[in-house]
């Protein structure tokens, strides 16, 4: 095929989206005018180059086509002289995608877009490894390898299949669109620092989301030397990817060599020494990019000098299953270091990093005020965005001992960003915010330099339209449940959000002896499901609105917008909002709109004030334990026991044998994870903490644990 016939192929399949993300809109506008004034004709046609004068200035072309279009003008990038040359051979060919006779020839064109889309898809399928190592580099090629492993395709990862293949991936807001050539054609519709790696990265997720295995990356150099014995005199450098990878292992053994020696001494007789080396291991493990587990030897840390101290906060079994978490993690990164994975939701990352976008469309669904248990107060705010079916959040919070911050009245004020006049106007409206910051788990900075348009939409109904409502609540405790199996899963707070479409709506009613306002939902099914509010100041207007709810009927269709969070084995919802499709404004903010009657809850307010719990508490009722979680508990508090005792080696054979009798019991009830357990662990006390893992592992499946011990020193709702 000629050079002339290559690009006019990969001309056909470029709209004005595909030029746009190839530059710019601006560029393509002066582009467009340019073609009206502008003398253009082909000085140069070979097998190699095609090049198109353009007055004084002249556009090289070569078989991989626009996105590597040389201009003899001084942009260092795209410019609008090489959009100007492609858009004018585009025409030239017959392939203007503003033909004008596109409407008679539209059976055609759809024949041609299929096919055209057809050959795309073929050829990245057919992209070697070989090739994206030569483009990427073979560190490029491994990032991006790991990058892939590490998605959930249906999630994170949109494909479109049209004139052209469109990648995009939904966390980091970027999309490709190719149309032809090698992985270098692959047009980004956003500037990223070093583009190869994610252009590899968007080839492979194409791949993998259509079944095929990719190739591994080659093992590093380690791995290859390690089986060449030179002497010690000769032995090869070691690279900085070598020597981390070492200083990892290393990192990794002195932490569990220090989680035993703890349990062994006995966690109710630790001393100086052992706090001084979970703060050292913390910066070790900082330096070693392993940042989330320095923040859990930070937290054991500081806990550990709590106990030192004698502090009432100080609990020796907390410790012990931040002990456990911990041993956890450390084998996790082993096992993972044996496959040569690296993946990012084990390593975690060293700060909450925000991310810039050019727009990001969004709907206000509502705002919640609250008040930590570390002293904070806030106001927090709550998007959902129609394309990515996601929830986003804004937070404004002060320390309490900062006078003057009211989250009430925060509510009403200007901001946080230019163009909108208070949060309580985006409630019910789209915002088109421009220069968004967003970090990666779904929090919107309030920075200056994003700027917001508020749009109000035709009617209530077309703004339901856009949510994704779950209707069946089965299928939102398997959801859940599916949800963090996994006792090292990290928490995603955005994930906890739901907008439920209950069948109907029971009488909310509130317990004085609890403290907590219950308001029952029921589906299709007439199945149960129980929203609670537990009382606090904050949350005294939201439990006033549900009560007056009582004696009305919401309308077919009404939307209720909730946090969902595990009680036990059974889902409990946080109400925040309603979304009314008779109503103006669509979104009624339970926690701040105007009640239209009062309940009973003011009558008690007064007493209430008196009698409430501790901040932080919600005064709920202990459940009655099952059989099964009743054995766990059993056993959960003699091996706690045992760890705050200590094992030395004359107690070693009596510990292992008690260890034994309780982890036989629960095999022989049906935990037979349990039997599995290794045996070939010389250590009794390493024993005893991986044998506290699974029991931990267990309870978290049953819903009796929290899965990560800073999820309690979140200072929001809204984070994990």
């Amino acid at each position: 095929m000629s050079l002339r016939a290559l690009l006019l192929e990969q001309l056909s399949r470029y709209d004005d989206e595909a030029y746009a993300a190839l530059a710019n809109r601006g560029l393509l506008r002066r582009a467009y005018k340019d073609l009206e004034t502008a003398t253009i004709s082909i000085s140069v046609e070979s097998d190699d180059k095609l090049v198109v004068a353009l007055g004084e200035q002249e556009v090289q072309f070569d078989r991989r086509g626009p996105t590597h279009a040389v201009c003899s003008c001084p942009a260092a990038a795209v410019c609008q002289h090489i959009l100007t040359a492609a858009i004018w051979l585009q025409r030239a060919s017959g392939e203007s995608v503003n033909n004008a006779q596109a409407g008679v020839m539209e059976t055609a064109q759809s024949r041609e877009y299929e096919e055209s889309a057809n050959a795309l898809h073929s050829t990245l399928l057919q992209m070697q490894a070989t090739a994206l190592i030569k483009h990427a580099g073979k560190s490029g090629y491994r990032w991006a390898w790991q990058f892939v492993q590490d998605l959930e395709l249906e999630a994170d990862v949109q494909l479109l299949l049209d004139r052209y293949v469109v990648i995009r991936f939904v966390k980091r807001r970027i999309s490709f669109r190719y149309l032809g050539g090698g992985a270098e054609g692959l047009i980004a519709d956003t500037q990223i620092a070093n583009i190869e790696k994610y252009q590899v990265a968007a080839v492979l997720a194409y791949q993998r989301a259509n079944g095929i295995s990719l190739v591994e990356p080659e093992p590093s150099r380690k791995s290859q030397n390690e089986k060449l014995d030179f002497g010690k005199d000769h032995a090869l450098a070691e690279d900085a990817e070598t020597s981390q990878s070492l200083s990892r292992q290393r990192l990794r053994e002195a932490v569990r060599q220090l989680l035993t020696e703890c349990v062994q001494l006995g966690l109710s007789h630790l001393s100086s020494s052992v706090l001084e080396r979970f703060s050292t291991l913390a910066v070790w493990a900082q330096a070693a990019d392993h940042y989330r587990l320095a923040r859990l030897l930070r937290h054991v840390a500081d806990h550990v000098e709590q106990l030192l101290a004698r502090a009432t906060g100080a609990d020796e079994q907390r410790l012990f299953d931040d002990l456990t978490y911990i041993y956890g993690l450390v084998e996790a990164l082993d096992s993972a270091e044996q496959k040569g994975l690296s993946p990012q939701r084990l390593l975690g990352l060293a700060r909450n990093r925000y991310d810039t976008f050019n727009s990001l469309i969004l709907l206000g669904i509502g705002a919640l005020s609250w008040r930590s248990a570390s002293g904070y107060r806030g106001l927090t705010m709550l998007f959902w965005s129609p394309e990515e079916q996601s929830f986003y959040s804004c937070t404004d919070a002060r320390p309490d001992a900062q006078r003057g911050f009211n989250p009430r009245a925060r509510y009403k004020a200007a901001g946080p960003w230019r163009g909108l006049s208070a949060p309580a106007d985006a409630c019910g409206r789209q915002l088109l915010l421009n220069g968004a910051q967003v970090s990666t788990n779904g929090r919107l900075s309030t920075t200056e330099t994003t700027t917001a348009v508020v749009q109000t939409l035709p009617n209530a109904r077309h703004f339901l339209d856009q949510f994704s409502t779950c209707s069946r609540w089965d299928e939102l405790k398997e959801r859940f449940s599916l949800a963090r199996q996994s006792l090292l899963a990290e928490p995603q707070p955005m994930k906890d959000w739901v907008a439920l479409k209950p069948d109907r709506f029971g009488a909310g009613y509130f317990d004085p002896v609890r403290q907590l306002l219950t308001w029952p939902l029921y589906d299709h099914d007439n199945t149960e499901l129980r929203a609670e509010i537990p009382y606090s100041d904050d949350n005294q207007h939201a439990i006033e609105r549900v009560e007056s709810l009582a004696d009305d009927t919401l309308p077919s269709g009404t939307v209720l917008i909730a946090k969902v969070r595990r009680s036990g084995s059974e889902l409990i919802v946080e109400p925040l909002s309603l979304i009314n499709p008779n109503s103006a404004n669509p979104v009624d903010a339970l926690h701040f709109d105007e009640a239209p009657k009062l309940g009973v809850m003011t009558k008690t307010i007064q007493r209430l004030k008196r009698i409430t719990t501790k901040r932080g508490e919600t005064g709920l009722a202990p459940e009655l334990m099952t059989s099964y979680t009743a054995a766990l508990e059993a056993a959960r508090h003699a091996l706690q026991r045992m760890a705050e005792r200590g094992v030395t080696e004359s107690s070693s054979r009596q510990v292992l044998s008690e260890l034994s009798r309780h982890l036989e019991k629960l095999a022989n009830i049906g935990f037979i994870e349990f039997q599995k357990l290794k045996i070939d662990i010389p250590q009794t006390a390493e024993r005893l903490i991986r044998s506290h893992y699974v029991l931990l592992q267990y309870r978290n499946l049953l819903g009796e644990a929290p899965s990560d011990p800073m999820q309690e020193r979140g200072d929001s709702p809204f984070t994990g």
